[in-house]
């Protein structure tokens, strides 16, 4: 049985269901890095690059904890993982990030997820894999559609508001009683990864505020959101967050919107300032920008973000009669030790 091991940043928080059942159908064993600590941030921080973002030095990171200890490491090179639409470019170049920058002692596996044209490429790059793992076409064939529909059913939960295990870290998740409901504009690597966002999650659902994420909004809406945008946005982690904001713009119930973003991110950069520009124009509640970095001291992120919950609760309680700084507040400072 050859043991593979996933590194947990990135995308797996998008696809490691489906990755699990496809290597498990196939015989494989899979084996994860533990999660995100200030161990593998310091090691992913000592061989990335030192332009990359901080999800991609995490992502090194969790690399470097699985090279000696499996088979292969899984490191997919994404292309697109929509039809007419790319995502960013680290992703499609981080099996040559990795392979230049850390000593592996364990063979990299970086099958193409390309979906700009069609399908076909996935299921031929699934093929691939397969092959390599010794399965027979029919056993390919439907260990790929099991990983399928268990990927429906995993974003079926996310569009429900029900967070599965691997995004929660097997903590049970508590029942709070709602006081106010936020939006969360970010990446999934970034929402999920309670280290990297020094736990935001639980810090909301410790003033009782409740949240809505993107993979909470049906990507039909945001689609249709984006459309109505003067220029066609290609980028696809842009649509999601940008047609995410429009949407939580538009919902009453929602008191304020975080934006999460990582220092360095370029597709961020574009995409959060046309937010921004947007809620000027047609917002009138609390809207702040927590930026992330290396940096693990919490307490001006944790000034940042009570101020922020104390401004949304304060207009729930007064109504509309406290008005915020323009039609939204715009905060954006580097988080410093």
């Amino acid at each position: 049985m050859k043991r593979i091991g996933i590194p947990r940043g990135l995308y797996y928080y998008k696809y490691y269901p489906f990755a699990k059942i496809f290597l498990t159908e196939l015989g494989a064993e899979v084996v994860l890095s533990p999660e995100t600590n200030k161990e593998i941030l310091d090691i992913g921080s000592k061989y990335c690059i030192d332009d990359a973002c901080l999800p991609v030095k995490v992502y090194h990171g969790h690399v470097y904890f699985l090279k000696d200890k499996v088979d292969y490491v899984l490191i997919p090179r994404f292309t697109s993982i929509s039809a007419k639409e790319y995502i960013c470019p680290k992703f499609g170049g981080l099996p040559e990030m990795v392979r230049y920058s850390i000593p592996m002692n364990s063979p990299i596996i970086d099958i193409e997820i390309n979906l700009y044209k069609n399908k076909f490429n996935l299921y031929k790059s699934l093929f691939s894999l397969g092959n390599m793992l010794g399965a027979n076409p029919i056993q390919i064939k439907k260990a790929i559609n099991k990983a399928f529909k268990t990927h429906y059913v995993y974003k079926k939960d996310l569009l429900n508001g029900n967070l599965p295990a691997v995004l929660i870290e097997n903590k049970k998740p508590v029942k709070i009683k709602t006081k106010s409901i936020v939006g969360i504009v970010s990446h999934p690597y970034l929402l999920y990864d309670s280290f990297i966002n020094m736990n935001l999650l639980k810090k909301l659902s410790g003033r009782c505020i409740k949240y809505i994420t993107p993979e909470m909004i049906d990507s039909q809406i945001i689609d249709n959101l984006c459309n109505e945008l003067e220029k066609r946005i290609f980028w696809s982690s842009s649509k999601e967050l940008i047609g995410s904001a429009l949407y939580m713009m538009n919902i009453n119930r929602i008191e304020g919107i975080l934006l999460l973003t990582s220092f360095a991110c370029g597709i961020d950069s574009l995409s959060l300032e046309l937010i921004i520009r947007i809620a000027n124009k047609i917002y009138n509640k609390p809207i702040m920008m927590l930026t992330l970095d290396e940096h693990t001291g919490e307490a001006n992120f944790n000034t940042r973000l009570e101020a922020f919950m104390d401004l949304v609760e304060r207009r729930q309680n007064l109504d509309n009669n406290l008005s915020p700084y323009g039609r939204g507040i715009y905060c954006s400072e580097r988080n410093i030790r």
